[in-house]
């Protein structure tokens, strides 16, 4: 039977906080362009496809609360079947509507297809990708890089939780939010709980769940939607992601013994979150609660893990990635499936037509 350590995918993903340490070096020398265009932004567009949507969503979320002003996520095809619907700013406006468009290997095509539009457009883009020579850092009037983001699985591992750290330090900066730089900063020392975290994302990976589900709020939904992705390329599970209070308006009636719930929380809230994660787990599903500290997660039944202690809330959202990886890569093998090679997948997406 094929082992986590046999797996590419996994080997990639544990050298995340690497690549996490190289995202951040690499920003402070980074040219500030970046971050002059969302400084004199009026409104800004994230915007990714998979699991660079998700990115998206998880930066846009922290960036309205930071830098106080309208920062939209959409999916990259939203900019090219709907633009009207997204886009506010015309001729001379458009400068101060800058896309930030986000892509693993810089090749995808609705990402370079939105990068040329937007240049058509008059819209200032900031690449972030994994690969400087790619298309779409060629394209952009500034590029992003994570120097050791790069990977040869399919699916995302460190790509996503380094150009993340990349990102939210941008957004630190341009808001002069010195805490959420500072605790960014210090992601490598809290790097080891991610790894204790992953261990028990893989034992609980042991057992063939008849469905997940991750519930995460504010910029954690984009985390949640991720881990959710993860998990069904990789095992192909059935699972769905909702902002946890939203959980009790219906889908809370999957609640069932071999059913797997897990919360994502931390920071405001925190407290109504995790009551959702409990009264999951009294109406008979398993339960795992990833929180800051002990006083969050305030002696939950179930699998508890504890990352980030004391760190802003969205500083540690990068190291929320590992244990997902670990659980679904797990679950992946327990189910038979090869993570390594999830069916109809290939890594870089190529529409035939636009």
């Amino acid at each position: 039977m094929t082992a986590l350590e046999d797996l590419l995918t996994w080997r990639e993903s544990s050298t995340s906080g690497e690549a996490i340490n190289a995202a951040l070096a690499s920003f402070a020398e980074a040219p500030p362009q970046a971050g002059e265009l969302l400084a004199s932004a009026e409104r800004i567009v994230v915007t990714g496809a998979g699991s660079s949507y998700y990115l998206a969503q998880t930066v846009a979320a922290t960036a309205r609360a930071v830098l106080g002003r309208p920062v939209l996520a959409v999916p990259l095809s939203e900019l090219i079947l709907r633009p009207e619907g997204v886009l506010v700013g015309k001729d001379g406006d458009a400068r101060r509507e800058p896309v930030v468009i986000i892509s693993r290997s810089g090749s995808t095509s609705e990402a370079v297809s939105v990068a040329e539009r937007m240049r058509t457009a008059g819209h200032p883009t900031i690449a972030v990708t994994c690969r400087g020579g790619s298309p779409l850092a060629v394209l952009a009037d500034v590029a992003l890089v994570s120097p050791a983001g790069d990977e040869a699985a399919i699916v995302m591992t460190r790509s996503f939780a380094s150009m993340l750290a990349m990102l939210l330090r941008l957004v630190a900066s341009v808001g002069a939010d010195h805490r959420l730089a500072a605790d960014l900063d210090r992601l490598p020392a809290h790097w080891p709980e991610s790894v204790d975290a992953a261990a028990t994302g893989r034992r609980l990976g042991a057992t063939d769940w008849s469905r997940v589900v991750i519930l995460g709020g504010g910029p954690a939904f984009g985390i949640a939607a991720e881990w959710g992705l993860k998990l069904t390329e990789t095992s192909q599970v059935a699972t769905t992601v909702h902002e946890p209070l939203e959980f009790r308006h219906g889908p809370i009636s999957v609640c069932e013994p071999g059913m797997l719930v897990i919360g994502l929380v931390g920071g405001a809230g925190a407290g109504d979150e995790v009551a959702v994660v409990e009264e999951a787990a009294r109406l008979g599903a398993a339960t795992w609660l990833i929180a800051r500290d002990a006083e969050e997660a305030r002696g939950t039944a179930g699998e508890t893990s504890l990352i980030g202690g004391g760190l802003d809330p969205a500083a540690r959202l990068a190291l929320l990635l590992h244990p997902a990886h670990a659980l679904a890569l797990s679950l992946a093998l327990t189910r038979g499936c090869d993570p390594d090679a999830p069916r109809h997948l290939g890594q870089v997406v190529i529409l035939g037509s636009e």
